[in-house]
């Protein structure tokens, strides 16, 4: 397992544009590439950029020609054209499909186990050592690196994350999803969003920052949730913009009654920090952060 696959494709809405093209620190480089000197440090050899069509010629320009020596790179390309078969998308569909769809349009790139991380976040130096060194001891299994939740929170307000229940044996139970996690320098509060109730949260807490590990059989299982729900979409039972992400179908496959489709999850847990990109005034301490990391201008 040496492929890791980058989520690319992101509109980057909240943040005024291609955040994943951003330049940070003292090499000005993207956060992509930040991670990709830690992950190849680690041992991984091959990069797949799932990515709009519109950003491979910006990605040959600004990020191909800097990548670390004796790296493999392919591009996917995440388009309404590439749906499983009788599959069809409303004309007034605007959104892309989500992160499963972006994940399950690098398919026919990857023919071995790989490992998945977002464009626009810095996941630090051990996420990558740990998914390798790992992978080898259960290679059957899904793996997903966690952070302490004090390590991923914001300065500039509530954060929503996914808390992840383990159990003894470490490995994922269930993912929930909590709203606007706030620090008050005491206590850690939030919103848990199903039932909309009030929650304090500790410190330590693990949270599921999409640092993946897959094996192949995870683009069956993609596909499957795709026709769910583009399906449930031509039948106008969920609304035209509607996305499908990637920890909803890795827990459909930790609930799944069949044995030969069912997965295990075990979570590896880091006490790196982690930091992104959502709003355009992240880009100051994202800068100050990847400094302080990678040496002063």
């Amino acid at each position: 397992m040496t492929s890791l696959v980058i989520l690319a494709a992101g509109l980057g809405s909240r943040f005024g544009g291609n955040k994943q093209l951003a330049e940070f620190g003292p090499q000005q480089l993207t956060l992509m590439e930040y991670n990709l000197i830690n992950a190849v440090n680690a041992g991984f050899k091959r990069v797949v950029f799932v990515i709009r069509p519109e950003l491979e010629s910006l990605l040959r320009r600004q990020v191909i020609p800097r990548l670390p020596e004796n790296v493999e790179y392919a591009f996917a390309v995440q388009s309404f054209a590439d749906l499983p078969p009788a599959c069809t998308l409303p004309t007034q569909r605007s959104k892309p499909l989500g992160t499963a769809h972006a994940l399950w349009c690098c398919r026919h790139l990857i023919k071995e186990s790989f490992a998945v991380i977002n464009a626009d976040d810095f996941y630090g130096k051990q996420a990558f050592s740990l998914l390798l060194q790992q992978a080898n001891k259960t290679p059957k299994d899904y793996l997903m690196v966690a952070y302490q939740l004090r390590n991923t929170l914001s300065d500039f307000g509530g954060v929503n994350r996914g808390l992840c229940q383990l159990d003894e044996q470490s490995y994922l139970t269930a993912i929930e999803e909590c709203e606007q996690i706030q620090s008050d320098g005491q206590t850690i509060k939030g919103i848990f969003s199903e039932k909309q109730r009030d929650i304090e949260l500790t410190a330590k807490s693990l949270i599921s920052m999409n640092c993946w590990f897959f094996t192949p059989d995870i683009f069956l299982a993609l596909e499957q949730a795709l026709t769910r729900l583009l399906c449930a979409i031509e039948a106008k039972q969920l609304g035209v913009n509607q996305e499908c992400y990637l920890p909803a179908v890795v827990m459909q496959q930790i609930q799944q009654q069949n044995h030969q489709q069912k997965k295990r999850v075990k979570v590896l847990s880091t006490n790196d920090n982690w930091f992104g990109l959502t709003y355009s005034q992240d880009s100051g301490q994202v800068d100050k952060k990847v400094t302080a990391l990678f040496g002063k201008k």
